[in-house]
């Protein structure tokens, strides 16, 4: 399920039709990167997945280049706190099954 263009208009405070095809190709980038990170098919039903995608989002919309007055372009700060505890790690830990 993809962000809806109005939880975006909501996070960004737009209050016209402003910009939706330009949105709309945000949500899609924001959507995919957080399905590439997390190895998860992206869900907007989970909060965690919807957030960093609205910060992701909000953050293409605000800043539009990648690189700014000398500055490189970062995520925003929290999109990998927020998708931390959904990404299939890669460390050859194997959690004990819990015991029914």
């Amino acid at each position: 399920m993809p962000l809806s263009l109005a939880l975006v208009r909501a996070h960004l405070n737009l209050d016209d039709d402003r910009d939706a095809d330009l949105l709309i190709h945000y949500c899609s980038v924001a959507e995919a990167w957080v399905q590439a990170y997390t190895g998860l098919p992206f869900d907007a039903g989970n909060a965690l997945m919807a957030q960093a995608a609205l910060l992701m989002v909000a953050h293409q919309y605000e800043a539009r280049e990648a690189v700014t007055f000398a500055s490189a372009y970062q995520l925003p700060f929290g999109v990998h706190d927020l998708l931390s505890p959904l990404k299939t790690r890669v460390t050859g830990y194997q959690p004990e099954p819990e015991a029914a």
